[in-house]
C-alpha cells in the first residue's frame, strides 16, 4: 500500500474537540502554509471534520487517516451506490443456525448483562438482514427492538432506550458523525452503547488486514477513537479490549 503523509506534522491538526465546533485547520509544519495540492489531497474526516494527513491506496479504494480523532474512513467517492451495498449485506449467511455466527456475540451479551439486567428496554442499531441478535437477547427475557436503514427501518427513532448494541455496524457508517449524533439521542441517561468493530493498528498496517478488502466498510476505529467520542458526545468510555469491542456509558443526567 501506499501511504503518503503530506506534512510531518501529525497530532498538530485538530479541530475543536467539543462536538458543535467544527472548524478544519492544518498547522504547518516548520511554520510553513501547505501548498494548496497538499490540502486538495486532504479529505475532511467524517468523524471529528478535521483535516486527514495520511492515506493509503489499497485494492483501488482510497483510504485517509485522522490525526485528531484516529478515524481511518475510505472517502465518498470509493463508496458502494447503496442499492450495491444492500446486495452485499443479502449475500452474508448469518443466521441463528450457524453457531460460529451466534458465538460472535458472547463477548457482546456478556458485557451487556453486566449493564442492562433483563427488562430494559434495548435497540440493535444495524440488526441486518437477518437479526439474530435481537431473536438471541430475545429468548434471554430482554425487551429489544432492531433498527437497520435497508431491514428494518421502521423501528422507533422518537424514544430512548436503556442500553443499544451495535454489532459489526459502525465500520459500515458513511457519516460515523450523523450516525452518533442519531445513537446519543437514542441513550437515555446511564445507557451503555456497546459497539463491537475490529479495530485499527494504524493506516500502515492496513494492508494485509482482511477487514478492508470488504467494500461495504468505510470506517475503521481504535481505542483513541472510542476515547474522542466519548468526550465529543458526553459519554463515558467505560471499557475497551483494544481489538473488538468498546463500552460507552451516558451519565446519569445530561
Amino acid at each position: 500500500a501506499e501511504v503518503i503523509y503530506p506534512n510531518s506534522t501529525i497530532g498538530k491538526v485538530c479541530a475543536s474537540e467539543r462536538l458543535n465546533a467544527i472548524p478544519c485547520a492544518m498547522a504547518p509544519a516548520a511554520g510553513r502554509q501547505p501548498m494548496t495540492s497538499e490540502l486538495h489531497r486532504m479529505p475532511i474526516c467524517p468523524l471529528c471534520e478535521s483535516c486527514t494527513l495520511g492515506s493509503a491506496r489499497i485494492s483501488d479504494r482510497s483510504f485517509a487517516h485522522c490525526p485528531c480523532c484516529d478515524l481511518i474512513h475510505v472517502p465518498t467517492h470509493d463508496h458502494l451506490p447503496p442499492d450495491a451495498e444492500k446486495q452485499r449485506y443479502l449475500k452474508h449467511e448469518n443466521s441463528i443456525a450457524n453457531a460460529g455466527y451466534v458465538a460472535t456475540f458472547d463477548q457482546v451479551i456478556e458485557t451487556l448483562a453486566v449493564y442492562a439486567p433483563r427488562g430494559k428496554r434495548i435497540l440493535d442499531f444495524g440488526s441486518g438482514p437477518s437479526p439474530v441478535l435481537v431473536e438471541l437477547l430475545r429468548s434471554r427475557g430482554h425487551d429489544i427492538v432492531g433498527y437497520d436503514p435497508y431491514f428494518d427501518p421502521n423501528a422507533d427513532l422518537g424514544c430512548t432506550y436503556d442500553a443499544i448494541v451495535s454489532v459489526e455496524t459502525f465500520e459500515h457508517f458513511r457519516n460515523p458523525r450523523g450516525e452518533l449524533r442519531t445513537i446519543r439521542r437514542l441513550l437515555a441517561p446511564g445507557a451503555p452503547l456497546i459497539v463491537k468493530t475490529l479495530f485499527h493498528r494504524g493506516i500502515d498496517s492496513l494492508d494485509n488486514w482482511h477487514y478492508v478488502r470488504d467494500r461495504t466498510h468505510v470506517a475503521f476505529y481504535s481505542a483513541a477513537t472510542f476515547a474522542w467520542i466519548a468526550d465529543a458526545f458526553n459519554l463515558r468510555l467505560e471499557q475497551h479490549d483494544h481489538r473488538t469491542l468498546a463500552c460507552l456509558v451516558a451519565p446519569n443526567r445530561d
